[in-house]
């Protein structure tokens, strides 16, 4: 029995077994527990599994911090009878809607579609600066097949950003994967985009006579999140209207003839305008308070990461990029926060 099987399986029986586990997903390094019943879960046991380093309790979850080998043990989970984002029977929870409530959730949508999405963002980042170094250092031209190609490898999981974080979102939201792929593949479709890049140039745009509003998809995060939200709604709309004999066909029909007009026509364009708005924030908070703004997101980042707020900032820092090219507060703010806990753990040992 590997490490993983044997730390998987302790936590398994401490937090009551795979039947207390509405939802299971992971970040970094954290498994992120749904639990039916929350005392059914001994806090102390966990704490001592050999491999646990750590555990919080934050917007609902009950995160399990096991370090950088969390993919394996999430793994495991699944083999030992866990499913991750799977619908479950147990009624849900009916919690008063405040303001308050309203943000957790939006926060919590946030963080659940976009932690399983890291490794692809960082692995893209990482081939796209190696491309970038290789071109600075002469070793390759920016002309040659190899760089572009490489260019290419780095750039797709920002390019298909929508396509992902639909996958993602269907999980967190129980959703079908595939409508939600195949709304989401829409927005990146090159016919669409052609039709959106002349709508740009003056060329009317409609579908059925509505006014489609230009918009490039590719590199975004908030319509794809909001549109397989919206999707879940649409399925069982789509299922109680469909005849029985009927069901197989029709009713993946409706759902695409609701869910792709919504998602072109008002989600699409309505999420673009949030996440500009959110950018331009960002901008002016940059430009007002300069290197001061960048001090204070660092100062407040291992807060932000130790209740999983730090991952908020992920569709900003992307729109951002998007729109420039450069991010120049939130993850400056990131890496000297991480040296500075770096060099402190250091000068501890």
């Amino acid at each position: 029995m590997t490490n993983e099987q044997r730390m998987a399986d302790e936590i398994l029986k401490h937090i009551g077994g795979s039947n207390n586990v509405k939802n299971l997903t992971h970040c970094m390094t954290r498994l992120r527990f749904v639990l039916k019943d929350d005392s059914k879960a001994d806090d102390d046991a966990i704490k001592n599994i050999d491999g646990v380093m750590g555990l919080r309790k934050q917007g609902g979850q009950y995160q399990v911090i096991v370090g950088n080998n969390v993919s394996h043990t999430y793994t495991a989970l699944m083999k030992s009878g866990v499913s991750g984002g799977a619908k479950s029977n147990e009624p849900v929870e009916k919690k008063k809607l405040t303001f308050k409530q309203v943000g957790i959730n939006i926060l919590d949508a946030i963080i659940g579609t976009m932690s399983p999405l890291i490794p692809a963002i960082i692995g893209g980042s990482m081939i796209k600066l190696l491309a970038m170094l290789l071109s600075m250092t002469g070793v390759l031209s920016e002309s040659s097949s190899t760089y572009n190609i490489l260019n290419t490898i780095g750039d797709a999981p920002f390019f298909f950003l929508p396509m992902l974080v639909a996958v993602s979102a269907a999980r967190k939201f129980n959703s079908n994967v595939f409508l939600a792929l195949a709304i989401a593949g829409v927005m990146v479709h090159p016919v669409f985009m052609e039709i959106m890049e002349k709508a740009a140039e003056g060329k009317e745009a409609t579908f059925a006579f509505i006014p489609v509003m230009s918009v490039k998809y590719t590199y975004t995060i908030i319509p794809a999140i909001v549109m397989t939200w919206l999707l879940k709604y649409i399925e069982d709309f789509a299922d109680r209207i469909t005849p029985i004999v009927m069901k197989n066909f029709l009713k993946p029909m409706l759902i695409l003839l609701i869910a792709a007009p919504i998602a072109i026509i008002i989600v699409g364009p309505t999420g673009i305008l949030i996440g500009t708005g959110l950018s331009q924030i960002v901008f002016f908070v940059h430009d007002k308070l300069g290197f001061l703004a960048v001090a204070i997101v660092g100062a407040l980042w291992p807060l932000l990461v130790m209740t999983g707020m730090h991952r908020v900032f992920t569709p900003t820092i992307v729109q951002t990029i998007a729109e420039t090219g450069k991010e120049g507060m939130v993850m400056p703010s990131e890496i000297g926060a991480n040296l500075s806990l770096g060099r402190f753990i250091s000068s501890s040992i």
